[in-house]
């Protein structure tokens, strides 16, 4: 478990609700530590059941996280499949090393314009990691 955050046992109304696809907790941790307000309320899912997934109105979640690529789909797939979901919140897509994330941030915006989307970049090297 995320120190300082919920896990689905355990739910607070006011918490920052987070959806997360196919993170190891390991990556959970490496997180900047601005990402996650204390007290998030993590949840984990899959994508096969995404579509069952409550992602639009007060129930939705604050954030999705996901690795910017897995062998079941990438962050651009992902970001489709959350916009037909009607999804309009943040997303951030994580991976551990990546030369130049601004492709990757256009390619989004251009299919996903209602997403927030970012990548992080666990190296240390995403600005959020100076915060």
């Amino acid at each position: 478990m995320v120190p300082g955050h919920r896990t689905e046992d355990s739910f607070d109304e006011a918490a920052l609700k987070v959806l997360s696809l196919a993170l190891s907790e390991a990556a959970l941790l490496a997180l900047p530590r601005h990402v996650l307000q204390p007290g998030s309320h993590i949840r984990r899912t899959g994508l096969a059941e995404l579509p069952d997934e409550l992602m639009t109105g007060p129930h939705a979640p604050g954030l999705v996280l996901s690795p910017l690529l897995t062998p079941e789909f990438d962050a651009l797939d992902l970001a489709r499949i959350l916009t037909q979901c009607g999804y309009r919140g943040r997303y951030l897509a994580l991976v551990d090393r990546l030369p130049s994330a601004n492709l990757i941030r256009r390619e989004v915006a251009a299919q996903s314009p209602n997403i927030n989307f970012d990548v992080i970049v666990l190296d240390g090297s995403t600005p959020l990691h100076s915060l």
